[in-house]
Order: C-alpha cells, then sequence, then structure tokens
C-alpha cells in the first residue's frame, strides 16, 4: 500500500482526480486496464462490478525464463505443468518452443521517461490484446501466494471506465455502440481464441473469480471513485473513442491510437479539475524544436498548466488540513501528549522519520491554537509539498509522454507537441471515416475543443501572440509544419497553396459490427 508522502497524496488527488491514479502507471497500461475491467463486466458500461482471470500458469509458460520479483529469481515451469505441455504438443518440444516464441513476441513493450524498458516481472507484464483471451489481470506474488494485484493495477482503467458510464448515460445508443465495436475488435481473431483456449483450459482449469471486483459503490470492499459524475468532458470521450473505434484497422495500429486518445483524454480531464481561470491552453510546438522560440512558448504553455496542478493541490492540502482540525475535538495539550494520534489524523504517520521528528518539534513548540494553524501548518505543507507535487506532476508528465502529446529531448524542457501517433488519433477521433474537413477549419476545431494554439489565428485568439512579442511569421511556419506532418501521414489533400483538406482514409466497420 502507499505509505508516506504518497498516502497523503492519495487523499488529495482522490478529491482532485479521484482514486486513484499512479505515477508509475504506463500509457499502454491505462488501456490494458479499461480493456481487462470491461471484458469483465461482459462488454457492460452499466454493470457495477467485473470478474478477473489470473492465468497465472499459463502466463508462467509464456514468460518462463524471465525476472520474477524483486529478487531477480527466474521463472520457471514446475514438473506437472511441463507434463501437461508435452501431451498438449505430443511431446514435441520444438513445438511448445514455438508457440511460447509467438506470444512472447505479443508483448506490450513498456519503457520509463528516459526511453529505457520498464523494468516488469512476468505478472506484471501483459500481451497486446489482438483477442480478449490474451488479457490478463496483474497479478501480486508473495511468499509463493499468487494474488491480484488490484493496488498497482486497474486503477487507471477502472475510473476511465467510469468516465465512459457517466459519459453515455441517458444515450444507449452511444454506449451500444461502443460496447458492440470493443467487442469485435476483441473477438474477431478466431485462431488466436483456439490456441489461446487449448493452453488455459489445460494449465488453468480455475481460471476466474468468483465474485466481482466492485467498480460502483460497495459497502465492504474498496472501490473505484470520481469526485464528479456528470463531468461536460465524459460524453465527449465516449463519442470520440466511438469514432476512433469505427476504423477498419489492425488490433496493432489501433492500440497505438487507442494509448494516445486514452492518455489525451485522461490528460484534458486532469487539467480541467485544476483550472481556475477557464478551459486549459496548450500551444503546440509543430516543427520538432527547430525553432527556439515556438519551442519556448510550449515550454511556456506546459509550465502554467503545471502550475495550475500545483496551486491547486496547495489549496486542496489546505483543505483538507483544516478540515480535520476542525473536525477533531483535541486540544493544543492533547495533541502535545499524542503526537501519535495528530500524525494519524493528519495523514502523515508514515513520514520519514526526520520529516517526522520536525513535525513532532514544531508541534511541542507551538504555544496556542493559532500557532497549529500557522507555524505547524506551514511546517506540514513543507515537509509534503515538494514530494506531493513531484508525485502528481510525475502523473501528468507520464501520459502527456506515453500518449505522444508532448516531452522533452537532452537540454530542454518539457513542452507539447504531436507525435505521428497522436496526430492521427486527433484526425480520426473528429472526421469520420472518407470524410474530410479544410485545414483551417481543423485548426479552428482543435482551438475550440481542446485548447490547441498552433497558428496565427489561434495565437492571437489566445493572447499568446501579444504576450510573446514574436513576429507573426513564427506562428505561420509552425502552422505549416503542421499541414506538412499531416501531408506526410496521409491524412492531408492539398488543391493549392490556399486550399487543403484533412481527410480520414479508412473505411468504416459499422456495417461488419451490425452484421
Amino acid at each position: 500500500m502507499a505509505s508516506g508522502v504518497e498516502s497523503f497524496s492519495a487523499q488529495l488527488a482522490r478529491n482532485v482526480w479521484g482514486h486513484r491514479f499512479m505515477d508509475g502507471q504506463k500509457g499502454p497500461e491505462y488501456v490494458l486496464e479499461f480493456l481487462n475491467v470491461l471484458v469483465g463486466t461482459h462488454y457492460d458500461l452499466n454493470s457495477d462490478g467485473y470478474y478477473r482471470k489470473k492465468t497465472a500458469n499459463f502466463r508462467q509458460f509464456v514468460f518462463e525464463g524471465d525476472k520474477e520479483g524483486s529478487k531477480n529469481d527466474i521463472v520457471s515451469l514446475n514438473g506437472e505443468q511441463k507434463e501437461i505441455l508435452y501431451s498438449l504438443m505430443e511431446n514435441e518440444k520444438e513445438k511448445i518452443d514455438v508457440v511460447r516464441e509467438f506470444f512472447r513476441n505479443l508483448e506490450v513493450p513498456l519503457y520509463d521517461g528516459r526511453g529505457k524498458e520498464a523494468n516488469r516481472s512476468w505478472y506484471a507484464k501483459s500481451l497486446y490484446p489482438i483477442h480478449e483471451s490474451l488479457l490478463f489481470f496483474e497479478l501480486r506474488k508473495n511468499k509463493g501466494s499468487i494474488s491480484f494485484e488490484r493496488n498497482f493495477f486497474a486503477r487507471g482503467g477502472e475510473l476511465y471506465f467510469l468516465m465512459l458510464s457517466y459519459g453515455t448515460q441517458g444515450n444507449n445508443e452511444l454506449k451500444e455502440s461502443l460496447e458492440s465495436k470493443i467487442k469485435y475488435l476483441l473477438r474477431k481473431n478466431k485462431s488466436i481464441e483456439s490456441i489461446t483456449k487449448k493452453f488455459t483450459d489445460a494449465l488453468d482449469p480455475e481460471n476466474s473469480e468468483s465474485e466481482p471486483a466492485p467498480l460502483k459503490y460497495h459497502e465492504t470492499r474498496e472501490y473505484p471513485q470520481l469526485p464528479v459524475k456528470d463531468h461536460p468532458l465524459f460524453p465527449k470521450f465516449a463519442e470520440e473513442l466511438n469514432n476512433l473505434l469505427n476504423l477498419n484497422i489492425d488490433i496493432y495500429e489501433m492500440f497505438k491510437l487507442l494509448t494516445s486518445l486514452v492518455c489525451f483524454q485522461l490528460l484534458r480531464y486532469m487539467q480541467e479539475q485544476v483550472e481556475q481561470t477557464g478551459k486549459s491552453i496548450f500551444f503546440i510546438d509543430c516543427m520538432d524544436g527547430q525553432l527556439k522560440q515556438i519551442q519556448q512558448l510550449s515550454s511556456e504553455s506546459f509550465i502554467r498548466n503545471e502550475s495550475n496542478v500545483k496551486e491547486k493541490f496547495e489549496n486542496e492540502f489546505s483543505s483538507l488540513f483544516n478540515k480535520n482540525l476542525n473536525n477533531t475535538e483535541g486540544s493544543l495539550s492533547y495533541w502535545k501528549e499524542n503526537t501519535d494520534e495528530f500524525l494519524k489524523v493528519f495523514g502523515l504517520s508514515s513520514l520519514q522519520k526526520a520529516r517526522k521528528n520536525r513535525v513532532i518539534k514544531t508541534l511541542e513548540n507551538c504555544k496556542d491554537e493559532n500557532d497549529i494553524s500557522t507555524k505547524l501548518f506551514s511546517v506540514v505543507k513543507e515537509v509534503v509539498g515538494d514530494q506531493l507535487k513531484k508525485h502528481q506532476l510525475s502523473i501528468v508528465r507520464g501520459i502527456v509522454r506515453d500518449g505522444g502529446i508532448g516531452g522533452y529531448r537532452a537540454g530542454s524542457k518539457y513542452r507539447y507537441y504531436m507525435s505521428d501517433d497522436f496526430l492521427k488519433t486527433v484526425v480520426f477521433s473528429n472526421i469520420s471515416p472518407k470524410q474530410e474537413l479544410e485545414y483551417s477549419g481543423f485548426l479552428d476545431m482543435l482551438y475550440e475543443k481542446y485548447g490547441f494554439v498552433i497558428g496565427e489565428k489561434q495565437a492571437k485568439a489566445s493572447g499568446i501572440y501579444e504576450n510573446s512579442r514574436l513576429n507573426i511569421s513564427y506562428f505561420q511556419k509552425n502552422e505549416n509544419s503542421l499541414r506538412e506532418k499531416l501531408r506526410q501521414n496521409g491524412l492531408l489533400i492539398e488543391f493549392s497553396d490556399a486550399t487543403a483538406m484533412i481527410h480520414n482514409p479508412f473505411e468504416s466497420i459499422e456495417n461488419e459490427v451490425l452484421t
């Protein structure tokens, strides 16, 4: 379980974003988690709970020879499991190795902020969901016992499920369209289902839990929570996802686009929840850092949005501190005699020793009740503040990076940009198959819907042009660079210098799903 600053951070984040997002989560894991949840509900966005599969022995087979846990043990099959495999493949070891290699090649790669492969044990690894049978819930191995690891896995996926569930309330047509399209995507590869079922039936005959994990209010079990159910973004998320799923493309390409879309939607949600003055603005560097002035504007935009996160959590910290102070009957003398109780009430019991001692010493030096709400408040805020903000900012930076919405290079600051996958996602989630939109209208749509500032018109409307004091040609170059990137990705048709159309070249799967 989370401890120390992370424990305190979780209390604040629950009120701002929901319970809970983790800074260690990677973009693909949000998608995998959500798909696990939806499949576990039997594709029902109104479900109150979902079933989970362990499939532990099958995964041991697939990842045999990989790291197992923090002690760097190696996973290996036992004699009974090997006998089962030999009987399945008519005692031909070569066939077993071929099947294992096939599944190993489906592993979803995960990377950290430096581009290095994330360190995951076998029971925390995942395969591309080219069929629903390859969706696995993360496990935890402790002293030989294997159990579900919900503390880390599924939280973000559960919250995204709730966003879509709330976003489709009152729109049954959209709800059923989403459910049917995801079911079609995850069930159409029958050949994979056949071979996976053959192995999982043999290795994991008792595969699922008997009772569903809760998705909505439950009296005795922990369940995911969002601070708001009627957020205006949620219906938009459902519509965008439905549009993207309408494309007739293979699962590998779709998975990358889903990762970009889910990360982008989560980013918008998080920024909306902390925005104080209006809609969030994202100045997009479309020139790959080639123009220092454009790169700087994008970095400044990123910093402003991060500052909103910091400010919101500082305000939430103040509210939580004062709420705890007002809701308790302890006097100053009582708190001095019961410092452990004070730390527990204010969520500070698991702080590192040096930080905890500093809080205790300040409490002991308080002379009156006012000192608690001033001097002690300042110390507690300082002790947990930097780590608290770092924890939450890491969540945002992670989804920005993994969604292809932004990132940094050595020697530069974080900034917003568009990877090829993210650019495709924006087009496909807004323009229907075989449909077109004039380029200038596309830029207007990006600004009005998402707050994206790219070219001259958006820079003037947002005030960025006036504040930057740059020549208008910089914004024109940025706009032209995006136009070229769209053309290179086959998403733009030019009729003249003045006329260009954004188009979605894919066919729709609407008729296939209906049949």
